[in-house]
């Protein structure tokens, strides 16, 4: 069985393959503001490195934000369309999961950064979201101490999670945009 990971959130494209549990290949290239010329070459090398065909991937995770608005439109629409096309399962995260998911925690707040503020998350033990999603700019954020912001991403634990939560229709995957854009204020 395998699984595409698919992370275009941020300023790095994160494209993991995994074999059953284990990471087959694992790309992690930092772009500038240049996601839709280099997603899907590296989708290709990825798939190209494995040794395999677009067409055996079986399911398919996506980060759906929060992040960069094109990033997060970017990488939604590429793993919808491929769901859509091999009509294979998907699932959706959050940039803010996928960190509470790669560690043990209690309660915590998770924190990702972005050039003019942060967004947040609270997540139980569970990795529940217990308290919705919201941005701060720089200057309303204060940290505090059941903040954390630097996690070392556990892909491994992430596609374990991820096989608890229901795939659902590629229609209804849409982009996690919690920053309101200048045209919405």
């Amino acid at each position: 069985m395998y699984t595409l990971f698919l992370d275009t959130h941020s300023d790095k494209i994160i494209i993991v393959l995994f074999k059953e549990k284990n990471i087959l290949v694992k790309k992690e290239v930092e772009t500038q503001h240049n996601h839709s010329i280099t997603t899907m070459p590296i989708l290709e090398s990825v798939l190209k490195e494995a040794k395999i065909e677009v067409e055996e991937l079986d399911q398919i995770l996506v980060v759906n934000g929060p992040g960069s608005f094109t990033g997060v439109r970017l990488g939604v629409t590429i793993a919808k369309t491929l769901a859509f096309t091999l009509n294979i399962p998907i699932r959706t995260l959050s940039s803010l999961l996928i960190k509470a998911v790669s560690f043990e925690h209690d309660d915590v707040t998770i924190v990702e950064r972005e050039k003019n503020g942060v967004f947040l998350g609270t997540f139980n033990k569970k990795n529940e979201l217990v308290k919705e999603y919201h941005y701060l700019a720089n200057s309303e954020f204060q940290n505090e101490e059941q903040m954390v912001e630097k996690v070392v991403i556990d892909y491994e634990k992430v596609l374990i999670f991820a096989q608890s939560l229901e795939s659902i229709s590629p229609h209804a995957v849409n982009p996690l945009y919690v920053k309101k854009i200048e045209v919405q204020k």
